[in-house]
């Protein structure tokens, strides 16, 4: 079956997290032997040359479209003497997380690589920015938040952190092919509040055995863990953040961006936020599908 898939979106505003996602995409376009798409948004709605006259104002405008397509495809053929990889440089004007949605469409993108805000200098923490926000919420396909300068060491392990949802398994299909494709090894973690049932731990074990049997039926190296929370708190995202943090092997954790009930619909759920801005590794977001591995297992 001929792969639908042509390429790897990587959107840049030039800055450096941008960049480092641009090299963090080398290693995906070479295992997956797709092309890398640079992308630039350009706002329609500048007023940057509105008090020069609307004549001198349009040719400034050109020539600042000019110098941002000459910047990109300078990058673009840099990115591709490094990478082997061809590397397209594609300019459009609008809204950027619009027009990332639909440039990823109409590309046939199989990732989106997303290098977020730099920290916020009053928190100290990664910022991730309204039009992220949205393109993470809304993407067809997966989206890869990259934070760091990338390390080429492959991706040795896959982070899976499941719960007892049902949409929340469908990233053990995701977890396989990527494992697949970078010859990883995949560890599956769930998180068990303390004061919680016995019930729900006896769910969360049974769960966890028949991802890793089904993981590991697959030819993959699997090993899962059920991590423990105590005290009087129920948010269980810093355990995962952790335990991703302290194991320097983990090169990818994977999660569902699922809505909370009662949060406005730009805005990811809390725990998920607090996985992407805090984990030391990319962070792969996958939109809960109808249909997914939780038709897999019951």
């Amino acid at each position: 079956m001929k792969n639908i898939y042509n390429s790897i979106l990587v959107p840049t505003d030039f800055g450096k997290r941008s960049l480092a996602a641009l090299d963090a995409s080398f290693s995906l376009a070479k295992m997956t032997g797709l092309e890398i798409t640079l992308y630039h948004v350009i706002r329609d709605n500048q007023n940057l040359f509105s008090a020069f006259g609307s004549e001198r104002s349009k040719s400034m405008k050109k020539e600042y479209e000019d110098q941002m397509r000459n910047q990109l495809l300078e990058i673009a053929t840099e990115a591709s003497r490094k990478s082997g990889t061809k590397v397209n440089a594609v300019i459009s004007h609008g809204k950027a997380h619009d027009k990332i949605l639909k440039g990823a469409h109409l590309l046939h993108s199989k990732f989106i690589l997303q290098g977020i805000n730099n920290e916020d200098p009053d928190t100290g923490k990664n910022h991730i920015g309204t039009h992220t926000l949205r393109v993470i919420k809304k993407s067809e396909c997966p989206v890869i938040i990259v934070k760091n300068p990338h390390k080429d060491k492959g991706c040795r392990n896959i982070l899976l952190p499941l719960d007892l949802t049902q949409e929340t398994r469908q990233k053990v299909s995701h977890a396989v092919e990527m494992a697949k494709l970078f010859n990883s090894s995949i560890k599956v973690v769930s998180v068990y509040w303390s004061k919680g049932s016995n019930d729900i731990l006896l769910k969360l074990q049974q769960q966890m055995d028949q991802v890793i049997s089904f993981i590991k039926k697959e030819k993959i190296r699997c090993s899962g863990e059920i991590l423990q929370k105590s005290g009087t708190s129920k948010t269980l995202a810093p355990l995962i953040v952790d335990y991703s943090n302290k194991d320097e092997t983990i090169d990818m954790v994977m999660i569902m961006t699922q809505r909370e009930a009662g949060l406005f619909d730009l805005f990811l759920g809390s725990s998920a936020q607090y996985i992407i801005r805090n984990t030391e590794a990319p962070v792969m977001t996958i939109i809960p599908k109808e249909l997914g591995f939780s038709s897999m297992i019951n």
